[in-house]
């Protein structure tokens, strides 16, 4: 092959990834992909309405009273109008990139730019909601909360690992304020050290990955969770980098995982032992 040809080659394959991740990021998501009405699987047509469709479409699987959904909300304002400011100890890829573990942030940036919002969050629950009623639900990346109390509002046991321990206090705050503290149980530390303690019987129905956006250990957390995942496992910002969306193209060519979808910026990986392999993006 000559220079030239591997230049058209590598430029070929750039633009090629650049678009695939274009495709899956959150700005994106919401207008390309499959609707939930055109897929065949009953399974995964319930999963898929209980992501896209309106609540209105949902009392079969209806998420918490208003009033407990608004008392998280309300906590989440108090957190956007703070003028408080936390010293974050982060493991995660953001702070390395600006070169750093321990950086000043105002708390009210990470309430409006960092959590995941209401409309998903809520969408999460129905989603929950519809695998079963009540089931285990693991977090990576705790942050101020906010996902952890949706899914305890909803009725399941939550158990989720933050970095950062300044952080994980104000969430613990805030779990308590609304009721919480009970619903969920808090681990601080490194995800690695944290996934070596584990031993064989432990396990959850969903496992949700939201700490980590880095390539190898994005990977490497994947295949280590794998054997404690009993339906599936989600990955947020799956578009994060390069290196993120690397990570899940990889991850859907993995055996264990049977069926692979992304929805709005987050790829979930099933087990489905009972369903053809198969993957696609949700609108």
């Amino acid at each position: 092959m000559t220079d030239l040809a591997r230049s058209k080659k590598g430029i070929t394959f750039f633009w090629k990834s650049f678009l695939l991740r274009l495709i899956d990021s959150r700005p994106l998501a919401s207008w390309l992909g499959t609707s939930w009405r055109q897929i065949h699987s009953p399974t995964l047509f319930e999963w898929g309405k209980a992501l896209q469709a309106n609540p209105r479409y949902w009392p079969q699987a209806s998420i918490q009273s208003g009033i407990h959904g608004e008392a998280i909300e309300s906590w989440r304002s108090e957190l956007a109008q703070s003028d408080e400011i936390l010293s974050r100890h982060d493991l995660g890829a953001g702070e390395r990139l600006r070169g750093c573990k321990q950086v000043d942030v105002a708390l009210s940036d990470i309430a409006t730019r960092a959590l995941t919002s209401r409309k998903d969050a809520m969408a999460l629950c129905r989603w929950l909601r519809c695998i079963a009623p009540r089931g285990r639900f693991l977090e990576l990346g705790t942050s101020l909360g906010i996902t952890s109390a949706h899914v305890a509002s909803i009725g399941w046991d939550v158990e989720t690992w933050e970095g950062c321990p300044s952080t994980l206090e104000l969430a613990r705050t805030g779990w308590k304020k609304l009721g919480y503290q009970k619903s969920i149980v808090s681990k601080c530390g490194d995800f690695r050290d944290l996934v070596r303690k584990l031993d064989g019987s432990t396990a959850w129905d969903v496992v949700y990955l939201d700490g980590c956006h880095e390539e190898e250990a994005t990977l490497n957390l994947v295949d280590k969770l794998a054997p404690h995942v009993q339906v599936a496992l989600v990955v947020d910002d799956i578009a994060w980098s390069a290196g993120m969306h690397r990570a899940w193209l990889a991850l859907q060519d993995r055996r264990q995982w049977r069926v692979s979808f992304s929805w709005r910026g987050r790829g979930f990986l099933l087990k489905a032992p009972h369903m053809k392999q198969q993957r696609f993006r949700l609108t």
